[in-house]
């Protein structure tokens, strides 16, 4: 049956010619309509395409922290008859996509996704998210796994500022005595699964919830309901990041040079001796 399968889809790949959508677009395609286990699993293959493409599906499972009949749904959802099917057009997508000659290299990606954050990013949402920041009682920063990086970066960026202060607690550990004149950001790139914990605690907060600000690439974020205020940055295609694990921190990582940038404007302008002389 899967030989049979796998021939008629050659087949209808030769047929359909230009038509033809290879599974990394197909699942880029599909990514707004899938659910919320399925978003988990696309993240888990945009990050490590190659070991979804050729490890068994019980290795994937179990270091995945999916069930094999998740990842069977999930692979008929996208129109195939199982994993096994979808793994094996997968792998040739990704052998095909790294022989093209117009292939863009890891340095084109990055560079191209950093530009795009750099002109689309709004500077009066940045500049609102800096006036808050010097409101605040105290900003905490949060994220998981490949989104830890930026929280970090952020906060070194603010502990340069008099008038910010600025905190890295423990993974989803909120400290003691939040207020709401406290802001909290939060860095999370697709699905936010482990902040899940982190905001029913924040929920539970009905006197002193803080404002709650999400950096995502995400503008469906599972967990976007809970926040006050929601930057999305832009994202690169599947296709592209096949190579480029960390094609999120990087958009991440830009967004926070551009806080440091409006952070730099603002102390010029509030330093003595910026004005005109009479």
């Amino acid at each position: 049956m899967f030989l049979k399968y796998i021939s008629f889809y050659l087949l209808y790949n030769v047929i359909a010619g230009e038509n033809y959508m290879n599974v990394i677009d197909l699942m880029d395609s599909r990514k707004t309509s899938f659910s919320k286990n399925d978003r988990k699993i696309y993240e888990a293959i945009k990050k490590f395409p190659g070991e979804y493409a050729s490890l068994p599906i019980s290795e994937i499972a179990s270091s995945g922290g999916f069930s094999k009949p998740a990842l069977t749904r999930f692979a008929q959802k996208l129109g195939f008859g199982g994993f096994a099917e979808f793994q094996y057009q997968f792998a040739q997508d990704i052998k095909e996509l790294s022989k093209d000659p117009g292939r863009q290299n890891n340095a084109d990606v990055y560079g191209k996704l950093l530009k795009q954050v750099y002109e689309t990013t709004d500077r009066d949402v940045v500049k609102n998210l800096v006036r808050k920041m010097k409101e605040s009682r105290r900003v905490l920063l949060f994220g998981a796994n490949l989104s830890r990086l930026p929280a970090e970066e952020m906060l070194i960026a603010l502990n340069f500022e008099k008038d910010i202060i600025a905190q890295l607690p423990a993974s989803d550990f909120i400290p003691y005595h939040i207020h709401s004149d406290d802001m909290v950001i939060v860095y999370s790139a697709i699905s936010g699964s482990s902040h899940q914990e982190l905001m029913r605690k924040f929920r539970s907060e009905e006197t002193d919830k803080p404002y709650l600000v999400l950096i995502t690439i995400n503008s469906k974020h599972p967990l976007r309901h809970n926040f006050d205020e929601v930057i999305t940055l832009p994202s690169v295609s599947l296709s592209e990041t096949a190579n480029t694990v960390l094609s999120d921190t990087f958009a991440f990582l830009m967004f926070n040079d551009i806080v440091a940038q409006v952070l730099k404007e603002d102390e010029k302008t509030d330093s003595p001796g910026t004005g005109s002389d009479d």
